[in-house]
């Protein structure tokens, strides 16, 4: 989920750089559909709000964004701007909740959403039910897959669908969900996605990366440092595998699940490039692109 409490930039060289992003793409031995390989090493720009003033950075090798902003204007579209910069392109949307601004909002059923299953710290979302399987396979389920045949026929290269480790919030979602329900629902996330050539990464959900590492291209982590040992369980999953993990880790006050700007500078990033994760450090946790501080190479 979009972590705040409990609930990199490690660039290659020009040359390396390039090469990693036409790294040869994965297949989908039953389809034979490809997608792409997501190689270690890349740098990465996370940002899901305030484009007006968007800059792209050329040192950057890929831009998380989010998928119904970032299509909006189909040629004149920032998903199209990125690609026309030779940037690789990340896709955000939700997958385990219901947010009341998307255009797709009304598609979702009353039973599609937990009773009293807001998110306490983001306004207007709502947790889906992925436990009733009569709403899961005809409501829920064709949602997603629009937004993922959305994300494909934009130009996207990956997608991160958040909030698929619902079962782990239970002051939010009660109990409804088992880990078993968000395992088949995350493992048909990434069976649809690959099934339209889109890279998908797991965000978070660190308690199911054993189950899922073979299933997903990369991972999408919140702190994981400034909550202490949690950064140590991608490096037997996901970079075991060769398969990255891009991070971001925050500060408003140094509360719990929050470092400074020195420690992430003089410990943090000191950590990330030894063990291959991409990170970066933001002030604040609007994903607005602004006070961002990359782990540089």
């Amino acid at each position: 989920m979009k972590r705040i409490v409990q609930s990199v930039c490690l660039s290659c060289a020009m040359m390396l750089s390039i090469a990693a992003c036409q790294a040869n793409p994965q297949s989908y031995p039953s389809h034979g559909l490809t997608w792409w390989s997501v190689p270690l090493g890349l740098s990465w720009m996370w940002q899901l709000q305030d484009y007006e003033n968007f800059k792209i950075d050329p040192e950057i090798d890929v831009y998380d964004i989010d998928l119904f902003e970032g299509s909006e204007g189909s040629a004149q579209s920032l998903i199209h701007r990125l690609k026309s910069a030779n940037k690789k392109v990340i896709c955000y949307f939700s997958a385990g909740t219901r947010e009341d601004w998307r255009s797709d909002a009304g598609d979702f059923s009353d039973s599609a959403v937990i009773a009293d299953g807001d998110m306490d710290d983001w306004p207007g979302e709502v947790w889906l039910n992925i436990a009733n399987r009569d709403v899961l396979e005809n409501n829920i389920k064709p949602i997603m897959a629009k937004r993922l045949d959305l994300a494909a026929a934009s130009g996207c290269d990956a997608v991160e669908p958040d909030n698929v480790d619902a079962y782990a919030n239970t002051d939010e979602t009660h109990g409804i969900i088992s880990a078993d329900d968000q395992l088949r629902y995350n493992r048909w996330l990434s069976d649809a996605a690959h099934q339209r050539g889109l890279a998908i990464g797991l965000k978070n959900d660190l308690q199911q990366l054993d189950a899922l590492v073979d299933h997903f291209d990369f991972a999408v982590n919140e702190q994981c440092y400034a909550y202490g040992i949690e950064c140590v369980d991608y490096q037997g999953t996901f970079l075991a595998k060769g398969k990255p993990v891009f991070n971001q880790e925050y500060y408003t006050n140094g509360r719990e699940g929050e470092i400074d700007k020195s420690t992430f500078i003089s410990s943090a990033c000191r950590y990330f490039q030894s063990v291959g994760i991409s990170s970066l450090w933001k002030t604040g946790y609007a994903l607005d692109g602004v006070g961002v501080r990359s782990c540089v190479h």
